[in-house]
């Protein structure tokens, strides 16, 4: 890797952490460098199955949100 290569990715990570995700994990903030990272590569990540996947995941919070308002117990998959 060449320092450029480098000093671009330092400043993708700076990009990531914001003032809003200032508190993400290290494990998180690798991944969504690496990720970001990926995505400059065409057809390398499957974008439309990761937002259909968060999509879903939001979707269950939703749901698992409102049954716990209700006061139900929601079981977690």
């Amino acid at each position: 890797a060449s320092s450029t290569d480098v000093e671009r990715t330092f400043s993708r990570g700076g990009l990531t952490v914001s003032k809003r995700r200032h508190a993400l994990s290290d494990e998180s903030m690798r991944a969504a460098t690496v990720l970001s990272s990926w995505l400059d590569v065409e057809g390398l990540v499957p974008e439309a199955q990761i937002i259909e996947h968060f999509r879903e995941k939001n979707s269950r919070f939703v749901k698992a949100v409102g049954a716990a308002s209700e006061g139900e117990s929601v079981s977690s998959t």
